[in-house]
């Protein structure tokens, strides 16, 4: 069903899909420290986190912090 949908289209990849969150979080804005008032989202390379995966950190003012990892499954 879903397999012969997208033949077409450009290969959508782990970092595609990481780059297209972010700007969807951050308003399409080309800045770490923007939007939500104070949200900072950073990929883990930019927060030199220690990992092969791609994904995003995303910090609110309060301190709080989140990781949001992408792992393509097939």
């Amino acid at each position: 069903m879903y397999e012969n949908d997208y033949e077409d289209e450009v290969h959508f990849t782990e970092e595609t899909l990481q780059d297209a969150l972010r700007e969807l979080i951050t308003d399409g804005c080309d800045c770490s420290e923007i939007c939500w008032e104070n949200l900072r989202v950073s990929t883990f390379r930019e927060a030199e986190l220690m990992t092969y995966n791609k994904g995003l950190v995303i910090s609110l003012p309060d301190g709080s912090e989140f990781q949001l990892t992408i792992v393509q499954s097939r």
